[in-house]
């Protein structure tokens, strides 16, 4: 095989993604842990491109007042070396973060207490 002197180029980060969704009316608790080394290379690379687009890079906590039975969403996200924290609920969660709550509720499973 010819070498096209280009290399392989960096291996991608690790990325290690976090989730829990709690409350609402039922008040049932799911959750997930998705390791993007350990996942298909499609949805591997759809978790990458998803949280790039999240705009989540900061650690925050973001809550609605005064309303009820809302979903608290707490997503830790573990990329290279750098960990951040977001904690919200069905009304302050980012927009841009949506696709990404979406990939992670379709996976998440009922968490026994």
């Amino acid at each position: 095989m010819a070498d096209d002197g280009r290399s392989p180029g960096p291996a991608a980060p690790k990325l290690r993604v976090s989730f829990e969704q709690s409350g609402g009316f039922a008040g049932l608790v799911k959750g997930c842990v998705l390791d993007a080394d350990e996942l298909p290379a499609d949805e591997s690379a759809e978790l990458r491109r998803l949280v790039a687009a999240s705009g989540l890079d900061v650690s925050t906590e973001d809550l609605s007042r005064g309303t009820r039975d809302r979903r608290q969403l707490a997503i830790t996200i573990d990329r290279g070396g750098e960990r951040v924290a977001i904690v919200c609920d069905d009304g302050c969660t980012p927009e841009g973060a949506r696709p990404l709550v979406a990939f992670l509720v379709a996976r998440a499973k009922p968490v026994r207490p």
